[in-house]
C-alpha cells in the first residue's frame, strides 16, 4: 500500500483577497486503499479545487451526505463534523475564507451556503469548467496559486457589500475566544439582539451564539494536548469538564482523547504550518 502525510505548500494572500480570504495553501497525500477523515468544525470555510482524484462526501453530522464527490466545492459553516475520504493520490489549491468573506465574494446568503457542501458549478458554473483542468495542466504550485489568485481576483472586483455590524461582531468572537456575552456585544452595538442576530445569520449562516460556540470550540482544540482537560475547560469558558466533552463531540464527533491522537489537519493546523516555513 503506498501512502504519504499531507504535504503543505503554503502561499501568501494577495491583498485584494484579504477582506475576504484568510489563507490559501496547496495540499498533496496520497493513500492508494483510501483515506478517511472526520473534520472536526471550524470557523473558515474551505473552497477546495482538487486536480486529481475527488473528494467524497459521507456524512455532515448525524445525517449521511447521500455520498457526494467533487472535484471542487465550497464547505459552508457546519458547526458539527464532516466525514470525508479519497482514494489514490488527492492533490488540491484550499482557500480558507471568512463567513461573511465567502457571502461577498460568492454573493451567496450565508443562509444558502451553512450546513452543506456546494458544488463550485453551483455558485460559479465558468470557474468551475476550467479552473480544475488548468491547475492539472500547470508546472507547478506557483502557477497554480497564480491562476487561483486570478480567478478570485475577478470575483472580487464583483463582491457584495461588507455589513460593518457583521465585520465587528465577528472581530468581536475572535478576539475573545468566543467567550463574551452577545448581549453585551448587541448592546455595546447600539442595535437591538434581534437585528444583530438577523444580520449576522444572514451574513455566516449561523446564529452568533453557534458561530461563538465553534470559536471556542477551536480554540480548545488549538491548545489541546498541552494541559490537563479540566485547566483547558476552566481557560475557554466551559462550566466544567463534563460540558467540554459535549462539546467536542458536538463538534468533533468523538472524544476529547481520540481528537488528540487523530491529529488530523484542519485549516488551523495548514495555517499554522504555512507560518513556520
Amino acid at each position: 500500500m503506498s501512502t504519504s502525510a499531507p504535504v503543505i505548500f503554503p502561499h501568501s494572500v494577495p491583498a485584494a483577497l484579504r477582506p475576504f480570504v484568510v489563507g490559501i495553501v496547496g495540499f498533496d497525500e496520497t493513500a492508494t486503499e483510501g483515506r478517511f477523515r472526520v473534520q472536526p468544525a471550524g470557523t473558515l470555510l474551505v473552497l477546495e479545487i482538487s486536480f486529481t482524484g475527488p473528494l467524497h462526501i459521507l456524512g455532515i453530522g448525524d445525517e449521511p451526505a447521500g455520498h457526494q464527490t467533487h472535484h471542487a466545492f465550497l464547505s459552508g459553516f457546519t458547526p458539527t463534523p464532516v466525514r470525508t475520504a479519497f482514494f489514490g493520490r488527492h492533490a488540491s489549491v484550499q482557500v480558507y475564507l471568512t463567513p461573511s468573506g465567502a457571502s461577498r465574494l460568492f454573493r451567496s446568503s450565508g443562509r444558502d451556503l451553512a450546513g452543506q457542501v456546494t458544488p463550485l458549478r453551483g455558485l460559479e458554473p465558468e470557474l468551475a469548467r476550467g479552473l480544475p483542468d488548468k491547475l492539472a495542466r500547470a508546472s507547478d504550485w506557483r502557477e497554480r496559486f497564480a491562476l487561483v489568485d486570478a480567478a478570485l481576483m475577478r470575483l472580487g472586483a464583483e463582491a457584495g457589500p461588507m455589513d460593518p455590524l457583521v465585520e465587528w461582531l465577528w472581530t468581536r468572537l475572535v478576539a475573545t475566544g468566543g467567550q463574551e456575552a452577545i448581549s453585551d456585544l448587541a448592546l455595546r452595538s447600539g442595535w437591538s439582539a434581534r437585528r444583530v442576530r438577523e444580520r449576522f445569520t444572514a451574513a455566516a449562516g449561523v446564529s452568533p451564539k453557534e458561530a461563538a460556540g465553534v470559536i471556542r470550540f477551536e480554540c480548545f482544540h488549538r491548545e489541546l494536548g498541552s494541559a490537563p482537560l479540566a485547566e483547558l475547560a476552566e481557560r475557554h469558558g466551559y462550566a466544567d469538564q463534563s460540558h467540554l466533552t459535549r462539546d467536542v463531540r458536538r463538534y468533533a464527533g468523538e472524544s476529547p482523547s481520540v481528537l488528540a491522537q487523530a491529529r488530523r489537519p484542519t485549516p488551523a493546523t495548514a495555517l499554522e504550518v504555512g507560518s513556520t516555513r
